[in-house]
């Protein structure tokens, strides 16, 4: 479990700096920027869903050892 969440928090990441690329800054809120801003926002939630299940496996391997 712990090299899947690894590969897959990598793979968020290089879909965020990935998006991050495709973002043109001068127009911002135009809407060709419309999926890279989601694709980023998807791709942050993918990494924090998957730290808290990286601390729920903590907390339930330390309830094992009581």
């Amino acid at each position: 479990m712990k090299k899947l969440i690894i590969i897959i928090s990598i793979l968020a990441i290089l879909l965020i700096v990935f998006n991050i690329r495709l973002i043109d800054f001068n127009e911002f809120f135009s809407e060709k920027n419309t999926v890279a801003i989601v694709t980023i926002i998807a791709g942050l939630c993918c990494l924090i869903l998957l730290r808290i299940v990286k601390v729920s496996n903590k907390i339930k391997n330390y309830n094992k050892e009581k």
